[in-house]
């Protein structure tokens, strides 16, 4: 009888993320450009920039590398241990690297003080506390005293969390800005921005999102004035973008 332990479920599904929940589509010319004017969008001037050198945590297949080097970064760095999703990656941004290892160990690897930009789109909510202060206090000692992490995760503060938060079943936990300062306060980051990832008006149907939600926001914020006294961080769309600082 072997006394190795049998893999967990989260284990499992991790293993074989891309075989579960990856989508294996052609990546069309069409498809790339749509990836990067999505997260341009999304991320604005919390996005790489020109001659930044970045890294991506949990870089599924390749759109965060992609969207860093399309804006002239000097090189971006994907790390995920999801080897089927890395081997789709480097077929469709082939000039990023792709490290098949975890997000700890990934970051071991680097030097000191040698990335400008961290980026952790959809990827934090899958690690538990212990893992997530690791990768935190990795992250602070290889970014540059200028250098930023930008994350995207589920927010908990948001009405609407519970749905990204349980989307996945490997997700272990949302966040609030509250929780990001605790958690960056004790890994060695100082400074700390919060942004909602809402409706960005680009045409016609999407300024129309953009100015109901605005109405749908108030009133969250009033049901919190009414009963809290407090807006509780005035950011409530499902997910949140934080930039953490040192």
């Amino acid at each position: 009888m072997s006394d190795a332990a049998a893999p967990t479920t989260q284990e499992r599904v991790i293993d074989q993320y891309f075989e579960t929940t990856s989508s294996r589509t052609a990546f069309t010319e069409a498809m790339k450009a749509n990836a990067v004017s999505t997260l341009g969008r999304l991320l604005g001037d919390w996005g790489a920039q020109p001659g930044e050198v970045m890294v991506d945590l949990g870089s599924g297949m390749g759109e965060g590398c992609l969207f860093a080097l399309s804006r002239g970064a000097a090189s971006a760095t994907g790390i995920n241990l999801s080897s089927g999703e890395n081997e789709l990656a480097r077929e469709r941004v082939p000039g990023a690297t792709f490290l098949d290892t975890d997000l700890v160990s990934g970051l071991k690897g680097l030097a000191d003080g040698s990335v400008d930009r961290i980026m952790a789109l959809n990827i934090l909510e899958h690690i538990d506390k212990q893992t997530l202060a690791t990768v935190l206090e990795e992250g602070a000692r290889v970014l540059k005293p200028t250098g930023c992490l930008v994350a995207m995760t589920p927010n908990a503060g948001s009405p609407f969390g519970s749905m990204t938060r349980y989307w996945d079943i490997t997700h272990e936990i949302a966040y609030t800005p509250s929780a990001f300062r605790q958690i960056g306060l004790l890994c060695g980051f100082k400074r700390f921005d919060f942004r909602e990832c809402g409706p960005r008006p680009h045409g016609v149907v999407s300024t129309i999102r953009y100015v109901l939600w605005q109405m749908i926001r108030l009133s969250i914020k009033f049901r919190l004035m009414v009963e809290m006294a407090s807006t509780k961080g005035g950011i409530y769309t499902a997910d949140m973008l934080t930039r953490m600082a040192k």
